[in-house]
């Protein structure tokens, strides 16, 4: 799953959600979309760590959607339901607000707080992949593969069982899920003990990027 900094993933959003569209009810789009937002949406975003005019980007991006939405509601509150609009409706809420006078601003952790990462969306393709961090060095988005091999010394290590998790689960958390699998019970039976996790190398979780 790609990396994409906050402005990235609302411009990213809004796309998805055009797409989606654009497929499932293309007549919604009428007197909405012209050649402006075909040269902003047209394609997937790459706009780095420090892109130009940031905060005029920021307001037009959520302007932009904040009249997408509307505008669907107004004509075709069905489709509404389709799941790259929830996300963008989704993706909107974690990071713009409206102030005291309904003027649209961007989130930060001083100004209107931001969302734990347990919660916040980071894609608008799947929103139950997280955010999560290992240490000091590893950062991922998506989710993580728990891998549990055999560990006979005399044998072949052979993979018993694979489990996929939420980024945010700790890594214990998978344990239990994958010490009572039906593989490794059958396995049990014929004396083939998968690794425990805690002799470390025979038990392997890592992250997955999409």
């Amino acid at each position: 799953m790609r990396d994409l900094t906050r402005l990235e993933l609302v411009i990213e959003a809004v796309r998805a959600a055009l797409e989606e569209l654009a497929c499932t009810a293309p007549h919604l789009l009428a007197g909405l979309v012209d050649e402006e937002w075909g040269r902003r949406y047209g394609r997937p975003v790459r706009l780095g760590k420090n892109p130009a005019r940031p905060k005029t980007r920021i307001l037009a991006t959520g302007g932009d959607a904040v009249r997408l939405l509307e505008h669907v509601g107004e004509h075709g509150a069905d489709r509404l339901s389709g799941p790259r609009v929830q996300a963008l409706r989704q993706i909107m809420v974690q990071n713009y607000y409206r102030d005291g006078a309904g003027r649209l601003r961007w989130r930060t952790a001083e100004d209107g707080g931001l969302p734990p990462s347990a919660v916040a969306v980071v894609s608008p393709y799947d929103p139950t992949a997280r955010y999560a961090r290992r240490g000091h060095v590893t950062r991922c988005k998506g989710f993580v593969a728990h891998l549990i091999e055999t560990c006979d010394p005399d044998g072949v290590k052979v993979i018993t069982d694979v489990a996929t998790t939420d980024a945010t689960s700790y890594d214990a958390k998978a344990l239990p899920g994958i010490h009572t699998c039906e593989l490794c019970v059958l396995l049990r039976m014929r004396s083939v003990r998968p690794a425990s996790a805690g002799k470390g190398v025979p038990w392997i979780a890592a992250a997955r990027f999409g």
